[in-house]
């Protein structure tokens, strides 16, 4: 597909380049405004290949062409850098991670009166992309939640099956020393990721929100937040929870779960298609989160397309995106693997009766979406730092969240 350029530039020469081309691309937009720009990061052959097609798609619907660009590197500051140099695309990929800052910017059109059917979306999902005053700036493509994925074969191999796994995070611990006794030099009964991404959810399920209410850091309040916290550090000591590069001397979960190094692991379904096409040979089974405090709980993933509030093609990127999240999204979802963003295509499509997507599907009714005000990015930072010193017994986890909600903290009021 020509039309898609792909662009991997420093955030300093993205404004040069934005700048020089302003004009002539103004030029362009100006013939009857039926061309729109679509910024997208680099993805997956399988993504990229849906992409192409559900576009192709809607261009034969609509008489409306699409040029898109996929930014390669440092997608969010070279879209900044875009804004800045008054040329940014008339439609993007926006995280609901970074859109609570875009919104606070002011960059992004309203379209709670443009999109349509909006009921239809999960909840948690379209809601991550409205702004304090209730409006709606983007419009969620799809979706990730986390699940806990179970290799078979080394679990029985262990001498046991899964009937035998805890669905609660304690239980789940237990059980895997259990299982870690039984396993080989090299393999670990669990890998684990130790960013604020992958736990927010737990914690908030352990009576913690680490984002107060006026958009400070809170990572001290709930004792049992910390002894959550602090079951990591001690199953990383004993050996049951490792890191699977530092631990395992692979790149990522999906790789030590799929070359038998790992029994358990709790992933995203992004992970479904290494697992097809890398480790077909794995046998492995998918299992909901496990419940903290009793609570269900798991993380929630998702990204939106959002319209440049200066587009002079607003007209032609609300009918894309309401194409892209409507007739076109069924084709999206089954050409790219991901998850349909709307409860009726996952009811058309039938994702909640697939063994495997069942677990991810239910938890986007009950998962913490990754968004929580503009400041999250500062205080996710803060406890990425601060809890790897824990994990390398620098500190004790009770004096690495001291810490890093003064960090946080400090930054915040140094930015405001």
């Amino acid at each position: 597909m020509k039309k898609i350029a792909a662009f991997a530039l420093a955030t300093s020469l993205m404004v040069g380049l934005s700048a020089c081309s302003s004009s002539s691309e103004k030029t362009d937009n100006a013939k009857g405004g039926n061309e729109i720009t679509l910024a997208v990061w680099g993805s997956s052959p399988a993504e990229t290949k849906a992409l192409e097609a559900t576009i192709d798609s809607f261009e034969k619907a609509s008489g409306k062409n699409v040029k898109v660009e996929v930014i390669q590197d440092n997608f969010q500051d070279a879209l900044t850098a875009r804004f800045a140099a008054k040329n940014a695309p008339d439609v993007f990929y926006m995280e609901a991670y970074a859109a609570p800052k875009f919104i606070k910017s002011g960059v992004l059109a309203d379209i709670s009166n443009e999109a349509k059917n909006q009921e239809d979306f999960y909840e948690p999902l379209i809601d991550s992309f409205k702004g304090e005053d209730g409006k709606l700036y983007a419009l969620p493509k799809d979706y990730s939640t986390l699940s806990l994925y179970v290799n078979t074969d080394l679990l029985t191999k262990a001498g046991f099956n899964v009937e035998d796994i805890p669905s609660d995070w304690k239980g789940l611990l237990e059980f895997s020393e259990k299982v870690q006794a039984k396993l080989d030099k090299g393999q670990a009964a669990m890998v684990f990721d130790n960013t604020m991404a992958r736990h927010l959810s737990a914690m908030i399920a352990s009576g913690l929100n680490p984002v107060t209410e006026d958009g400070k850091a809170d990572f001290t309040s709930s004792p049992e937040a910390i002894s959550y916290l602090e079951s990591l550090v001690e199953g990383q000591d004993k050996g049951y929870l490792a890191n699977p590069k530092t631990d395992l001397g692979v790149d990522w979960a999906g790789a030590a779960f799929g070359v038998n190094k790992a029994v358990f692991m709790i992933e995203g379904n992004w992970v479904l298609s290494a697992l097809k096409t890398d480790y077909s040979d794995v046998k492995y089974q998918v299992f909901p989160a496990p419940k903290v405090n009793g609570k269900e709980q798991t993380m929630t993933f998702t990204v939106g397309y959002a319209i440049a509030k200066d587009s002079e093609n607003k007209e032609t990127a609300v009918e894309f995106i309401n194409y892209m999240t409507g007739d076109g999204l069924k084709q999206w979802s089954e050409g790219s693997g991901t998850l349909p963003s709307r409860i009726s295509t996952s009811e058309e499509m039938k994702v909640n009766e697939d063994p495997v997507l069942k677990a991810h599907v239910e938890g986007a009714e009950y998962g913490t979406v990754w968004s929580s005000g503009v400041n999250l990015p500062v205080i996710s930072q803060a406890f990425d730092n601060q809890f790897m010193a824990a994990l390398n017994g620098d500190k004790s986890v009770e004096q690495a969240m001291k810490d890093a909600e003064q960090e946080a903290n400090d930054e915040i009021a140094r930015q405001e």
